[in-house]
């Protein structure tokens, strides 16, 4: 099979590159600059110069592929997030670049497939219920509305002929060893602090990035199109994340720094967000594809994030 890459590079393409590269996967990747061309090069993929929202540009770039993983955002630095203009360039990937690329796909007679990674947080507040996309209410806030029109524009692609596919993967929190936050939130823990960004007794569901990038490759295989829920197996909640990052830390327990700070670094609609509490199942995955997440919970997570430093 051979696959079409945008967003490469970043903290889920990479490892989606090297394991279909590892698998014998032919790849080309969307590049843009000369480290990326040599990262990718090195990885096994095939970098090509393409701008991401020009349809004819980007049908030259797919020509010959069979199916399509637009990977690629923008996300600002938690500092900046505040600023509606710094998700500019984020909402311009989700919604023209994907635009561009469903367009371009379904000018092709190869591509068939259309995988696009979303997210599972503007599910609304559901208490300690199990949710999945099929049973979720949504509620969104001004960064996630990109997001819905990304997945449309999928939906569209799937919808345009019988033997197309259209694939959306919708993650918890990515955490491991490759991700900023991930990192920084072990290093508050080591010096004995944490900064909680929900109630005690709120889920948030996470995904350890490898297994978020065994699930793209798993849904090249998925026979059908929808929309799907790729978490953890055993969400955790606020308190129990602290546990398991006080125990990664070798603290007793942390020290709770008082919630009003992320005032300073979030707007109000992004901290309401974050506060909700969902306990998203992966059921629907793991039946239709037979994927299964290596970290099943941030017990062992946490303590995998650890003993990688």
């Amino acid at each position: 099979m051979k696959v079409f890459i945008t967003g490469a590079t970043g903290v889920l393409g990479r490892p989606v590159v090297r394991r279909l590269c590892t698998a014998g996967y032919a790849v080309r990747a969307l590049c843009r600059s000369d480290a990326n061309r040599e990262t990718l090069a090195t990885l096994g993929a095939d970098p090509v110069a393409t701008d991401l929202f020009d349809p004819d540009d980007v049908a030259r770039a797919i020509d010959g592929c069979d199916a399509v993983l637009h990977l690629a955002t923008r996300i600002p630095a938690v500092g900046q997030m505040g600023r509606r203009g710094a998700w500019a360039e984020n909402d311009r990937i989700r919604r023209d670049g994907t635009r561009a690329i469903r367009r371009a796909a379904q000018r092709t007679d190869t591509v068939r497939l259309l995988v696009y990674p979303s997210v599972t947080f503007f599910y609304a507040d559901a208490g300690d219920a199990w949710l999945d996309a099929t049973s979720a209410r949504t509620e969104l806030c001004h960064p996630l509305h990109s997001a819905l029109e990304a997945e449309a524009e999928v939906a569209a692609f799937a919808a345009d002929a019988p033997d197309r596919r259209g694939v959306v993967l919708r993650f918890g929190t990515f955490y491991g060893p490759a991700s900023n936050d991930s990192r920084q939130s072990l290093a508050m823990a080591r010096r004995g602090v944490v900064l909680p960004v929900a109630p005690s007794a709120a889920y948030r569901s996470a995904i350890w990035i490898d297994d978020a990038a065994s699930a793209v490759v798993a849904a090249l295989g998925h026979p059908a199109s929808g929309v799907f829920d790729v978490v953890e197996d055993d969400p955790a909640t606020q308190r129990q994340m602290m546990a398991a990052l006080a125990k990664a830390a070798d603290r007793r327990r942390l020290h709770r720094l008082p919630r009003w700070l992320l005032r300073l670094a979030l707007p109000r609609d992004l901290r309401t967000l974050l506060a909700r509490s969902q306990r998203v199942s992966n059921a629907r995955f793991r039946d239709a594809t037979g994927w299964a997440p290596t970290v099943a919970n941030q017990q062992e997570g946490w303590l995998r994030m650890a003993a990688s430093e």
